[in-house]
């Protein structure tokens, strides 16, 4: 019995299909491993270091000394902060969080990446220590701004999301 040549084509296209989709899944798999591991690299490095504190308040952005922070945060009211660490003269890790006037919070995390100064890695979470947990929505991005890999409730569109490092908001306040 003669193969059939339309049958085969049809079977070797849809293997070809499936392993190209894992393919692709293994490689933004790949991908989201690699920037966690870079981002993890980031943190540590940066975390030993003080953070640059900044707040826009009444749609100002301006550098806050380290008493005037704690001051400014416990106001809760329509304030945005960012603690901002930087690696070498580029910042390489921000968290940031703002409270909206009845008091609610909202937190992001960013990392960049060091060769290009591109969003690498962005977390959202509903508090600052949510960042940190599993339960945080997370996104990776590719140097172009493309996302490569997030989770289901991520907000691409969020407007505390930074694509590249001189696109921070505060970026022109920062010393």
């Amino acid at each position: 019995m003669k193969p059939n040549g339309t049958a085969f084509a049809a079977v070797a296209l849809s293997l070809l299909a499936g392993s190209t989709g894992v393919a692709a899944a293994q490689t933004s798999g790949d991908a989201a491993q690699r920037i966690d591991a870079d981002c993890s690299a980031i943190q540590n490095a940066t975390m030993a270091l003080k953070p640059i504190h900044v707040a826009q308040i009444s749609g100002t952005w301006r550098v806050f000394a380290e008493g005037d922070w704690a001051a400014a945060e416990e106001t809760h009211k329509s304030v945005v902060f960012a603690d901002v660490w930087k690696q070498g003269n580029a910042p390489a890790w921000v968290s940031a969080h703002s409270f909206n006037a009845n008091g609610d919070q909202r937190a992001v995390q960013l990392c960049f990446r060091q060769a290009d100064g591109t969003l690498e890695r962005a977390k959202q979470a509903a508090t600052a220590p949510d960042l940190d947990a599993a339960a945080a929505e997370t996104a990776y991005f590719a140097p172009d701004g493309s996302v490569i890999q997030k989770t289901a409730l991520f907000e691409v569109n969020d407007p505390a999301i930074a694509k590249k490092v001189a696109d921070l908001p505060f970026y022109s306040v920062l010393p």
